[in-house]
């Protein structure tokens, strides 16, 4: 789903076999409580070991950078997942105790994929690549997504050693279909080709309101949680990578996973709010 590795100067070709051929896989899920909560790890024995709460007025620069780790120069994209915005790190805002990842319609000219490229959006991202990550653990955000046509909110973990597969999407949203987003774990198959398997599950304007969505990431199993409830379960060992993997929360654009490009009818600016990000390991 949200696969975003290449060299600097070269786009990898697209990683979404969902957007190539279809959703095929998913299953659908009911019965949500819309409880808003601030949820914890599950019961055991768990020590905090990464937290962002965005206090302050700007952004750790210890904790997260505000491209992808192949960015060079001011900003950044990955045209191999067919983003049309360019992040920039002006859209990157810490207020009253909040991460804001802004996008608006605004016309940039900027170097990418070996060519000088106008983009008409521009966004924010953070990403700990090469600051913080684990490898096994709890992680969890706290957000309001914002609802919009071609606009695409992600909490995702990805590679450190910057291979692909692994990557687990925790929640994926598309555009102006709010009351459903998607939960992705990304991997290779037997055959040694990328595969997926995805949920695609929810019945709520998520919106709204704030929610906490997290995985459990173990050996034998990924679990996801939405506002602190287990809603999916995933256990085929062999299929969940052993590596580090850092954290990754993205507002991007997108004219194919979000069902079309912006409108009129998408309002800019809009705000991906995270309230906190955090990580716990067992004991």
């Amino acid at each position: 789903m949200k696969h975003r590795s290449r060299s600097r100067k070269i786009v990898l070709p697209t990683v979404r076999p969902t957007l190539l051929f279809g959703i095929i896989a998913i299953l659908f899920s009911s019965a949500f409580s819309p409880a808003v909560v601030k949820a914890d790890p599950p019961s055991g024995n768990w020590q905090e070991v990464f937290k962002d709460d965005f206090e302050g007025t700007s952004l750790d620069p210890l904790k997260w950078s505000t491209c992808y780790w192949w960015a060079w120069g001011s900003g950044c994209t990955n045209g191999g997942a067919q983003e049309i915005q360019w992040f920039q790190p002006d859209e990157v805002l810490v207020e009253n105790g909040i991460l804001r990842l802004r996008v608006q319609k605004r016309s940039v000219k900027a170097y990418d994929a070996g060519r000088m490229q106008t983009f008409k959006y521009t966004s924010g991202m953070v990403s700990s690549h090469n600051k913080y990550a684990f490898q096994y653990g709890y992680v969890e955000t706290r957000a309001k997504v914002p609802k919009g046509k071609g606009l695409w909110p992600t909490f995702w973990l990805s590679a450190e050693d910057r291979s692909w597969p692994p990557e687990i999407n925790i929640v994926e949203f598309a555009g102006t279909n709010m009351q459903k987003f998607l939960m992705v774990l990304h991997y290779i198959n037997a055959k040694g080709k990328p595969a997926y398997s995805a949920l695609y599950w929810g019945n709520t304007d998520f919106s709204q309101d704030y929610h906490t969505y997290a995985v459990l990431w173990e050996p034998d199993k990924i679990i996801w949680y939405v506002d602190g409830v287990e809603r999916r379960r995933y256990s085929i060992m062999a299929n969940i990578r052993q590596v580090p993997m850092y954290v990754l929360a993205t507002l991007a654009v997108g004219p194919v996973w979000a069902n079309s490009p912006p409108d009129a009818s998408t309002p800019f600016p809009s705000y991906f709010d995270i309230d906190y990000i955090k990580v716990w390991q067992r004991h």
